[in-house]
């Protein structure tokens, strides 16, 4: 039977230790979950790879400037414009059009970067939010899969939360 115990800290540091707490008592670190208004560093996430959003953002910069050039140059061999000699398709007429499409490229894929690695829109999210979170407080959540793991989690968590929800 899959239990969710949640519990409700005041600092920091109270919940980053019983989170450690948690793991030493043999809850695994994907079955805990550390919400909070801000980040808080944990040494068990130093493991972890490096997020991508860099890479994804250039590609995105890339994407929208030759979405740019596309768009510039198949347009102005289209409109059908006398131009009396001079070349149609113009650097500098265009480049305000590349420059902002780049950025745009590179803003809209991290946003979406962001979105997908935050969790957020997912329908795996987790559903144990709490207004407290919005006003300073940190939640943890356990996601026990037997009894054995909510005893040990409720133990934990009584022990050093400020309030049990």
């Amino acid at each position: 039977m899959a239990e969710t115990v949640l519990a409700l800290f005041d600092s920091a540091d109270e919940a980053t230790e019983a989170a450690r707490e948690l793991r030493r008592e043999g809850i695994g670190s994907k079955d805990i979950t550390l919400m909070s208004n801000e980040p808080i560093p944990m040494e068990e996430d130093e493991g972890q790879p490096p997020t991508r959003l860099g890479g994804f953002a250039i590609v995105g910069a890339f994407l929208g400037a030759l979405a740019a050039l596309s768009l510039t140059v198949i347009t102005s061999k289209h409109v059908g414009i006398v131009v009396g000699g001079m070349p149609i398709v113009s650097p500098w007429a265009f480049g305000i059009i590349v420059f902002e499409l780049t950025a745009l490229g590179a803003i809209v894929t991290t946003l979406g970067r962001m979105l997908y690695e935050a969790g957020l829109g997912r329908p795996g999210s987790p559903s144990c939010y709490d207004e407290a979170v919005a006003e300073g407080r940190i939640l943890i959540a356990v996601a026990c899969t037997g009894d054995s793991q909510a005893d040990v989690a409720e133990r934990v968590l009584k022990e050093r939360a400020s309030e049990m929800l």
